[in-house]
């Protein structure tokens, strides 16, 4: 399972047209590893306003994860274990930093949670008791409420791992 957060610079059509240019990219490119994805995407996106982009891959049978991201993004654990990855400084598409590919190992019931730079970095996980009971829908709209800034846009994906 992949899941994604693509951070465009900036806002309006074009921006909207660059997100959907990586989601599409990401579809129908599922070969290799999550460096190689990033690498790819920023070969195709060169010169263009850039984004932020940060890539996860769930096994589900072992709970093995997978993060590689470039730019402004975050994957944090919550459950037994806290955890947190960051990704590379740079852009897609203009000045990056070589990716690279974290594992972790989830345990049942764990939540992960992947944003952009428009939710504060750092939040404790007991500024949000439901964290781990919440639906991940409900989640992933309680920390932009919560945690997100209020000059910037914000995206958050959320989900549990099911053994």
């Amino acid at each position: 399972m992949l899941a994604a957060v693509i951070d465009v610079l900036g806002h309006g059509k074009e921006a909207h047209e660059l997100a959907v240019g990586i989601q599409e990219h990401l579809i129908a490119n599922r070969a290799g590893d999550l460096t190689h994805w990033l690498s790819r995407l920023h070969q195709e996106y060169r010169g263009s306003r850039g984004a932020a982009v940060g890539l996860c891959l769930i096994e589900p049978a072992t709970g093995r994860l997978r993060y590689a991201g470039i730019g402004n993004t975050v994957i944090r654990r919550f459950g037994d274990a806290e955890t947190r990855l960051v990704s590379r400084d740079g852009m897609i598409g203009g000045t990056s930093r070589t990716p690279v590919e974290e594992i972790l190992h989830l345990s049942d019931a764990d939540v992960v949670v992947i944003y952009s730079d428009g939710v504060r970095t750092h939040f404790a996980a007991s500024a949000f008791p439901r964290l781990r009971t919440d639906s991940p829908h409900a989640i992933a709209a309680q920390i932009v409420h919560r945690f997100g800034k209020w000059h910037d846009d914000a995206s958050c994906v959320a989900l549990r791992y099911r053994r």
